[in-house]
């Protein structure tokens, strides 16, 4: 009887050896297929991304659809899109939330200059490590690779980029004779011909504080903690712009705030704004002119726009999660897509020079490759965003009024407010 249970017994335990096999096998192979996207590249292992975005709209839309096509290759990765309402509001929280960095998401999109303080405190991850082993990262256009390098190290990737472009009316170039300029010298000219047949102006800058540093840039002036805004350079930049106000060629937005809308109801031949104006362009111009981009006149452009970066806080596979995530919707492919539903820039290079893209109907696509040749961006600095708008005050309080224009009693109020914010 007694040898009736022992072998009872045994044969039991063998059972339950055998269900646990089993049981391991079943979860390495589980275990395995977690590690290995659908892609095949890269070994991810479950993971949460939580994702700050101000974006609306048909950015949203195509946002949400390139995150739905990661998540489909990726199954054992969730984005968690958050959309914080607008750039006002993103930035406010991620102001207010680096005091508690436990309360930060995995990544953000962001100005570079917002985050100045939070890489200073150590919050946001050092991406180079990443983007060195990134393959194809040179093809990301050069300018905005360089649009958050701090002492040698990048700190995020670019998003929703643009920079600026000459926006003219085709109808009214072909009715003067005109010829697209190329340089500051033609640009006052065609804006004073403009003028001279049909009493508009021929011209206005979208943003007083792109105009300004742009033109700094052209002379190779940098516009930093160092520049003295009584400068001959500075001089010049303001002088360029008064003048035309002054003489009737040049106006500037106003109350308009965006010259796209003086563009569309003919007030004036062209506007240097940006190329994610497109939309509005052809909103205005519908049924009354035929309008055309070109490359800006100057010999380098800023990018602008935001990034999105990776804070610290984030585990080991949260990060991965993410960079790995950032690789996908910056890919070729993706960022043919995202620029053809939104009308930002491709960020790579093989993008923008893509048959696909330059014949997707817009009318910036065939034009980009030249237009995004030389990029610049003001630097990441303390500061840094107040100085920028700063600059763009002080322009429309010389260009609103220029009859009464003090541009040296100006300047020099200009450059002790400058000192009280870099210091």
């Amino acid at each position: 009887m007694k040898l009736k249970n022992l072998l009872a017994l045994f044969l039991a335990f063998a059972l339950v050896l055998t269900a646990c096999g089993q049981t391991k096998k079943t979860d390495d192979k589980k275990t395995k297929k977690v590690e290995t996207t659908k892609e095949g590249t890269t070994k991810l292992e479950p993971a949460k991304v939580v994702f700050w975005h101000a974006m609306n709209g048909k950015q949203e839309e195509a946002l949400k659809e390139i995150t739905k096509a990661y998540m489909d290759k990726n199954p054992n990765i969730k984005i968690d899109l958050q959309n914080q309402l607008g750039y006002k509001e993103l930035q406010e929280k991620i102001t207010n939330t680096s005091s508690s960095p436990d309360n930060l998401p995995t990544m953000t999109q962001a100005y570079p200059d917002w985050m100045f303080n939070p890489i200073q405190d150590n919050l946001v991850e050092d991406l180079t490590g990443y983007t060195k082993n990134l393959a194809d990262y040179n093809d990301i256009l050069e300018g905005f690779r360089n649009g958050s390098v701090i002492d040698g190290k990048v700190y995020s990737m670019p998003f929703n980029k643009s920079t600026e472009v000459l926006w003219y009316n085709e109808d009214l170039f072909k009715e003067l004779n005109l010829k697209v300029p190329s340089n500051l010298d033609e640009l006052k000219e065609v804006s004073k011909k403009i003028y001279e047949a049909k009493k508009i102006p021929g011209l206005g800058f979208d943003s007083l504080s792109n105009y300004y540093t742009t033109f700094l840039n052209a002379q190779g002036v940098k516009y930093d903690n160092k520049f003295d805004p009584t400068s001959d350079a500075s001089k010049k930049a303001v002088n360029y712009y008064l003048e035309g106000v002054k003489e009737g060629y040049f106006r500037i937005a106003g109350t308009d705030k965006y010259m796209s809308g003086p563009f569309g109801n003919q007030k004036t031949g062209m506007y240097i704004g940006s190329n994610a104006g497109e939309s509005y362009v052809l909103k205005g111009a519908k049924g009354k002119f035929t309008p055309k981009v070109a490359k800006s006149p100057f010999p380098a452009t800023i990018q602008q726009g935001t990034d999105v970066f990776i804070f610290k806080k984030g585990s080991d596979a949260e990060k991965k999660a993410a960079f790995d995530y950032l690789a996908f919707l910056t890919n070729k492919e993706n960022q043919i897509k995202w620029a053809t539903k939104t009308g930002y820039i491709p960020v790579r290079e093989s993008a923008v020079n893509d048959e696909k893209y330059k014949n997707s109907g817009s009318l910036i696509a065939p034009i980009l490759g030249e237009a995004t040749k030389n990029l610049y961006s003001n630097p990441l600095l303390s500061g840094a965003n107040n100085a920028y708008r700063e600059s763009g005050t002080v322009l429309e309080q010389l260009l609103a009024d220029p009859a009464k224009a003090d541009v040296d009693a100006t300047l020099k109020n200009f450059k002790t407010t400058l000192e009280g914010i870099w210091n």
